[in-house]
């Protein structure tokens, strides 16, 4: 189940609200699946926003996604609530956001500050094309793990500014310094600094990022290799955690109906660059979009890396969705996803070919949904992936996410 993201999602929605207000929202969804879940299990999501007007034409507000799990593969964690307790529970608080931003957001000059689980400045700016291979500006999803998965970082800092036709964007990752190397790596650190501007038919941005040497995202220890010792010439080389400086401009426009865009960004630690252009075209209920990146690797080596390539096709007309594309190069992806609805009744299928020079790396999956009302709905799917197939046994499929195996349940929002 996908967390309700009540918190992250309506900050900006929130202003000119109340002199006081909260907003709550829910969601709960129980059902059973033997591969992925290990048999019964049950999700829950309880999101908050509160804000409470300031002078000077400010508020000050939180917010905060509260998610409950239960499967039979959770650990033995315990959960103590009321008197009672069950092993297998977990509680994990995310989106927690506290900020300050003007009332009214709609304004040619308004701004924010936002402290916690919130997006970096790239995310906020960045609009390249399709598989760029070096516009990876790092994004609060890419951090989020915790030291254990090699996330050294509490949180993100960044303050919003518009105006007139500006908007600009800076952030920071803030740095757990408890578990990091203190001589490499700042409080703050990861500045990401972007702006973008709209005149007449045409949209240009910019963001850039800084080097970080020190181990602060993504970094792993060495592990042993195939003689299971650490110390020993077969280990796994670890990854450093470090961040790269990154640079990337772009500017989109749309001529008779076809929207362009062509993008640029360059990491500068390794010298890669890329060149992206796309467009988009749509004719009744299709929309036809294609995509070249020119690819340079390290030290601009023109053989170090293929260029990427695509076109995507979709089709949306009454009950009917289809969804096809075909990706080559370095990412080499086929597929195939639609859905139709009848009534209460939507279904669903697609496969995608995670081709990529790996044997056997599909994914399958077929679903149905039965909306009972507004509020609650009665779901059934099943997810196949083949033996070379490197994602996540919770994630079949792209446009349609469902477990491996087969899977039944029911929903509710609140």
């Amino acid at each position: 189940m996908k967390s309700i993201l009540l918190a992250s999602a309506s900050i900006v929605a929130f202003a000119g609200a109340a002199q006081a207000e909260v907003i709550w929202a829910a969601d709960a969804e129980f059902g059973y699946n033997e591969e992925v879940e290990g048999g019964f299990y049950f999700d829950g999501g309880l999101g908050v926003v509160a804000a409470a007007e300031l002078d000077m034409g400010l508020e000050a507000g939180i917010a905060l996604d509260v998610d409950l799990g239960f499967s039979e593969n959770e650990d033995d964690g315990v959960f103590n609530s009321f008197g009672g307790s069950f092993s297998g529970i977990s509680v994990n608080a995310s989106d927690f956001v506290v900020f300050v931003q003007t009332t009214d957001m709609d304004s040619a000059y308004a701004g924010g500050l936002y402290i916690g689980d919130t997006e970096t400045a790239s995310q906020q700016i960045w609009n390249g094309t399709t598989n760029m291979e070096t516009d990876g500006f790092l994004e609060v999803g890419d951090v989020d793990d915790g030291a254990d998965d090699g996330d050294f970082v509490d949180g993100v800092l960044r303050g919003d500014l518009t105006f007139g036709s500006v908007d600009m964007s800076v952030s920071y990752f803030i740095a757990d310094n408890g578990d990091v190397d203190t001589d490499d790596v700042d409080a703050l650190e990861g500045l990401q600094v972007g702006a973008r501007t709209v005149f007449g038919n045409f949209e240009v941005g910019a963001v850039y990022q800084e080097e970080v040497p020190g181990r602060i995202v993504n970094a792993v220890d060495s592990s042993p290799g195939d003689d299971g010792i650490v110390g020993t010439d077969d280990d796994i080389a670890e990854e450093p955690g470090t961040i790269d400086e990154l640079f990337g401009v772009y500017a989109g426009t749309t001529v008779y109906g076809a929207d362009l865009t062509v993008a640029y960004s360059e990491n500068l630690t390794t010298e890669a660059s890329s060149l992206g252009f796309e467009v988009g075209y749509a004719i009744g209920p299709v929309v036809a979009t294609a995509f070249y990146s020119l690819e340079q690797g390290p030290d601009g080596d023109d053989d170090a890396v293929d260029d990427n390539y695509g076109v995507q096709m979709a089709y949306s007309n009454g009950p009917i969705s289809v969804l096809g594309y075909y990706h080559d190069g370095t990412d080499e992806e086929i597929g195939i996803e639609g859905s139709y609805t009848f009534d209460a009744i939507t279904f669903y299928a697609g496969y995608i070919d995670n081709r990529d020079d790996i044997d056997d790396n599909y994914e399958a999956y077929a679903a149905m949904e039965y909306g009972l009302s507004d509020a609650a709905t009665v779901f059934a799917a099943y997810g196949e992936s083949g033996d070379g197939y490197t994602g996540a046994n919770d994630e079949i499929g792209n446009a349609y996410e469902v477990n491996e195996g087969t899977t039944v349940g029911i929903s509710f929002t609140f």
